[in-house]
């Protein structure tokens, strides 16, 4: 979790906690009342010190989700959040430890693939829901210069209820990865026109927003190699083409936490 993140106390919070018969446990109020009007989870934690850290990060991630909670980053300025700077740094290269877990997911993986015959579908599962950042609905950002892959994506997850919004292009990309509010996810080729997919990915994870955005490759390299260096950068999944719409809208969900 970025040390950047602050959460602060909503208006539904606030209601809350004064309603005469809020069914709000004592701990949770005393909780809600430590964060006001914003403090670090480090912040809040010092005045908990006995609860297990992931419990405590749990409880506020379910705050968030009730929307007793919005979960904001300070002290980050327009030219911090502005992508456009990450596209020209190096990207950093993957750590052995993150090689070797690249390696296990892959193995897993690829006995899939010899289940199947051809296909290969590897999804991180969120354990918790992953609250939107618009506060109302998830978007999702589908970068594929496929027209026909992107339309049929978009489509399915527009049903289903997402924001969708798409790119192909270096410019496009960088317009809608700076376009507020973040988007949710981001499911993408990487085969792109102008841009080396997975040094997009690099850049991402270096982010301090789309660090912890979920990631879904969505290729039709099936080699095993490819399969690692996705992981190892940061995949959050890797779905090989083609593929049904209703597959990545399922992958879309999980990794967000919502199936």
């Amino acid at each position: 979790m970025p040390s950047n993140l602050v959460y602060k106390l909503t208006d539904r919070g606030r209601a809350e906690m004064s309603a005469k018969a809020s069914r709000l446990s004592a701990t949770v109020r005393a909780l809600l009342n430590t964060v006001g009007e914003g403090a670090s989870f480090e912040e809040i934690w010092t005045t908990v010190p006995q609860v297990v850290e992931g419990k405590l990060r749990d409880v506020l991630q379910k705050l968030v989700a009730r929307g007793m909670l919005e979960a904001v980053y300070s002290d980050l300025t327009a030219s911090d959040l502005d992508i456009t700077r990450f596209f020209n740094r190096a990207v950093v290269e993957p750590t052995m430890m993150q090689k070797r877990e690249a390696e296990r997911a892959t193995i897993r993986g690829m006995r899939t693939l010899q289940q199947a015959g051809y296909f290969v579908k590897i999804v991180n599962r969120s354990a918790k829901r992953i609250p939107p950042h618009s506060g109302d609905k998830h978007s999702v950002l589908v970068v594929d210069p496929d027209e026909n892959n992107t339309m049929l994506v978009a489509r399915a997850l527009l049903v289903a209820g997402f924001d969708t919004r798409t790119a192909a292009r270096r410019q496009d990309i960088i317009a809608e990865l700076n376009t507020p509010p973040p988007v949710d996810a981001i499911a993408m080729d990487v085969a792109l026109p102008d841009v080396i997919g997975l040094e997009l990915l690099g850049r991402l994870r270096a982010h301090p927003v789309y660090r912890d955005v979920p990631v879904i490759v969505m290729t039709s390299k099936v080699e095993h190699d490819d399969i690692v260096a996705a992981l190892a950068y940061g995949a959050s999944g890797y779905l090989t083409k083609p593929f049904k719409p209703e597959t990545l809208l399922e992958s879309v969900k999980a990794v967000l936490g919502l199936a």
